[in-house]
């Protein structure tokens, strides 16, 4: 939904504003408040989560620029950086109730909190992946499907899938090491 269409403009009215903050809110919180739930999967802390892009974003408003674009991406990229600051935290506070140690940890080894900020991360990566290395990685990785299947499907020899496999992982390793390196600076 474009801003025109949600009946807010960032141009006639700020977030530095009661009301401009009001429309932005009528307008976004929903987009929000639906990816603040895919990246901590918790909708009591999704909400949290929304409240707390609103609250950055309204500091932030003399920041915001109309001429660079639309308001909603910019708050959603507020929103998935407080999301991942969400998970963060949660990783680093004991849990509340006392549980045995086993139960902190699944089969894999990983615990709750590292596996949603794992997928949080592969999510993004591979959202900034072209559509060919997407589709490869998420037909023979993600879904565990044959080279030939994946080459039938697509009208491909089966050498450029497995080819298109290899650099595509490459590029996916390479973006989930920049999104790491990014959050340790």
């Amino acid at each position: 939904m474009t801003e025109q269409a949600s009946g807010f403009s960032a141009t006639s009215a700020g977030l530095d504003t009661d009301e401009g903050l009001r429309q932005a809110h009528r307008a976004y919180q929903r987009r929000m408040l639906g990816l603040a739930r895919r990246i901590v999967v918790d909708p009591h802390l999704a909400e949290e989560v929304v409240q707390e892009a609103f609250l950055r974003a309204w500091r932030a408003s003399s920041t915001f620029d109309p001429e660079a674009g639309p308001m909603l991406p910019w708050l959603l990229t507020i929103t998935r950086n407080a999301a991942i600051d969400a998970v963060k935290a949660r990783t680093r506070r004991p849990p509340l109730a006392a549980r045995p140690a086993d139960d902190a940890v699944e089969s894999d080894g990983l615990r709750f909190e590292d596996r949603v900020l794992a997928r949080a991360e592969l999510a993004d990566a591979l959202r900034r992946m072209d559509d060919r290395s997407r589709q490869v990685i998420v037909e023979t990785v993600l879904r565990d499907r044959s080279s030939a299947d994946v080459a039938a499907e697509l009208g491909l020899p089966a050498g450029t899938v497995r080819s298109r496999s290899h650099y595509a992982l490459r590029r996916l390793r390479d973006l989930l090491g920049e999104t790491r390196a990014a959050s340790f600076a």
